[in-house]
């Protein structure tokens, strides 16, 4: 059992976890189901929707059958949703800086402060 966050970053890296290996038992049996069933699961790598966030966000929208029409794409619906989740965007939500959400619940502070968002 790891003792530090380091530790459990390490451990994790090496695909060593209370679960068994992650990397070959989770991740690589969903890659093979995007392969195999890529109408049942859809596999996103962040460095791809990085690199493409229009793109994949398209591709998102036709997986949930849900897909942009011409009038949507031409009114920049697509750049207004990778705006409004983006890193920037996020982080200066209200809920961002003081832990509140709209159904009632707190967040609690010593889970902030170690994801390294205590505002204070």
């Amino acid at each position: 059992m790891p003792s530090t966050v380091e530790e459990a970053f390490e451990m994790f890296c090496n695909g060593d976890s209370l679960y068994g290996p992650f990397w070959e038992n989770f991740v690589l049996e969903y890659w093979r189901a995007s392969i195999e069933r890529p109408q049942c699961v859809m596999f996103l790598k962040y460095e791809e929707m990085e690199a493409e966030p229009a793109f994949h966000v398209k591709k998102l929208a036709e997986f949930i059958r849900c897909p942009f029409s011409l009038e949507e794409e031409k009114e920049g619906v697509v750049d207004e949703i990778i705006r409004l989740c983006s890193f920037e965007n996020l982080s200066r939500l209200d809920v961002s800086m003081t832990g509140d959400v709209l159904i009632g619940f707190e967040e609690d502070e010593e889970i902030r402060s170690k994801k390294g968002m205590d505002s204070t």
